[in-house]
């Protein structure tokens, strides 16, 4: 391999993000903010108008972040916006010769995080901006997520309720829960993206593809019911208010045992692409793309 060079690896990922970032697919992004604001934002801030008590204006991030059916749809609206990823065609083959395989390797690592941190933050700004106007900014939750059933107890079990469960509220503070909600689904997309990673630099990136599918699909299937099994999918290891209880302190599934699953598993994804980027060969490199 080439001498590894951070100005080559900063350059191969900001040049192919960017690529990324004014592709076509990032429609998507605005239809899947309009589904967050109809899905989370709307039901939480009309709670709030019913109460007259503004909301955290963290709290619609956090519902998001902690919703089973939004934590299905973030993913595979990520695993649509980089289903080429890498995008690898007889032009990169040269680019590859010519930087390395090492910079290219580590530049396709740097450009997910790019991309994930990216996407993330859109959403998170999808969330937070519409409550700039009409929420506050305090480490506490609102009275709209704590007392709202007990003020309106004929609403218990609808869907804006059950957006901020006792789970969430009772067991950590608003910033607590922001930061470990962002950071455990960074990890869940990280996995994705590294599992499409693996199989392309194996030349079998449909199957990889077909293998994120089963993984989110999976995740989602366990979750629902409730099993143990869920533990063993990154869904529910990044679903925080699964891991407690309504009211007591001890958890469900400890956040350090999740923590662990989510490193080992990206660490383990990490190993076996740098042990494919040693072996790659540039035979046959349309195999890689399909």
């Amino acid at each position: 391999m080439k001498n590894f060079s951070l100005k080559q690896v900063f350059s191969c990922a900001a040049t192919e993000f960017v690529k990324w970032v004014c592709d076509a697919r990032m429609v998507i992004v605005a239809v899947l903010l309009i589904f967050i604001n109809n899905f989370a934002v709307s039901p939480l801030t009309n709670n709030a108008e019913l109460m007259g008590e503004p909301l955290n204006i963290l709290e619609p991030f956090i519902a998001v972040a902690n919703s089973e059916i939004l934590i299905l749809i973030i993913p595979i609206v990520f695993l649509t916006l980089i289903a080429d990823y890498p995008k690898v065609d007889t032009n990169t083959v040269f680019y590859i010769v010519r930087i390395g395989r090492a910079n290219w390797f580590v530049g396709q690592i740097l450009k997910l995080v790019f991309m994930i941190i990216s996407y993330l933050a859109v959403i998170f700004l999808g969330t937070v901006l519409p409550m700039l106007s009409k929420g506050f900014w305090y480490n506490g939750w609102s009275n709209v997520a704590t007392v709202f059933v007990k003020m309106f107890p004929d609403r218990r079990g609808d869907f804006g309720v059950e957006l901020l469960p006792e789970n969430l509220y009772n067991q950590l503070t608003v910033f607590s829960a922001a930061v470990q909600s962002y950071l455990l689904v960074f990890a869940y997309l990280m996995i994705i993206g590294l599992i499409l990673l693996s199989f392309s630099l194996v030349k079998h990136k449909t199957v990889g593809f077909v293998l994120c599918g089963a993984v989110i699909s999976l995740g989602t299937a366990f979750c629902s019911i409730k099993t143990t099994l869920m533990w063993t999918m990154p869904m529910a290891n990044s679903i925080i208010w699964l891991h407690y209880t309504k009211y007591f302190r001890e958890p469900v599934m400890s956040m350090s045992f999740s923590v662990s699953y989510l490193a080992i598993f990206i660490a383990v994804l990490l190993l076996f692409c740098f042990i494919a980027i040693r072996k790659f060969n540039y035979d046959n490199v349309a195999e890689i793309a399909s």
